[in-house]
């Protein structure tokens, strides 16, 4: 019994430590409105942010240049100032289906053609 018991862990802690690899996910990065911000890649929606709610460990420690999106090739203006553009986003992520992020550590905003032009990335929400 205790062989088993050993053995089935043996093989769910690898599985559980892959999950905490850093991973960059690259896709459609919002903010539609005051604290709220996610990322939609090929594989989920994984939230960054809720207004009034909880914040990704390390998303406020990112430095200002994270955000800086020009406005001419590399943001879109859906509410004022708020709106989308593409960017990858590196950190911690918990399985797809949950879209889940335990930790970022960087964000590069990327021109938004990169984002159009990937096929694997549903349309940006806007």
């Amino acid at each position: 019994m205790f062989k088993i018991a050993a053995l089935s862990l043996m093989v769910a802690l690898p599985a559980q430590a892959g999950l905490l690899e850093d991973v960059k996910r690259c896709g459609w990065y919002a903010n539609p409105t005051p604290g709220n911000h996610w990322l939609t890649d090929r594989d989920a929606t994984w939230t960054l942010s809720t207004q009034g709610g909880p914040q990704v460990p390390g998303w406020l420690d990112l430095p200002t240049e994270a955000f800086a999106f020009d406005a001419a090739s590399n943001w879109v203006e859906t509410n004022g100032s708020y709106g989308y553009g593409c960017a990858c986003v590196t950190g911690h992520f918990g399985l797809a289906d949950e879209g889940e992020v335990y930790r970022v550590s960087k964000m590069d905003a990327l021109p938004l053609a990169r984002c159009e032009a990937d096929p694997s990335l549903p349309e940006a929400e806007g």
